[in-house]
């Protein structure tokens, strides 16, 4: 065997070892996204019964969202792009895990929703 197909060898040896990796990381990977979804799915069950179980609450849970939303297009109607650009871009840096796990869960409805 000479030096040549000894260095092939030795590539091919990595490459194989990379591709390993890389189907390793990716199980994993899907493994994780598939456990943050059924964590999303029984919270949001969770948080359905509860609504269910406090009918009077309901009707403030919806006066303070209803408030929120409305403060929210306010803030939307007032700012430039750009602004909220810079506050979305703030926000995820100080707060990554959040942005990670909204990132997660709005992933996960919009592909519920498609699988419709």
């Amino acid at each position: 065997m000479n030096r040549t197909e000894s260095l092939e060898n030795t590539g091919e040896q990595m490459a194989r070892k990379g591709e390993e990796l890389a189907n390793k990381a990716s199980e994993k990977a899907r493994a994780t996204a598939e456990s943050v979804g059924e964590k999303i799915s029984g919270a949001s069950e969770a948080i359905q019964g509860k609504l269910r179980e406090t009918g009077k609450e309901v009707g403030d849970v919806v006066s303070a969202v209803s408030d929120k939303v409305r403060s929210s297009a306010h803030y939307l109607e007032e700012s430039s792009v750009q602004e909220v650009v810079e506050d979305v871009t703030v926000l995820i840096k100080r707060y990554p895990i959040h942005a990670v796990l909204i990132g997660a869960g709005i992933g996960f409805l919009l592909a519920r929703g498609r699988s419709r």
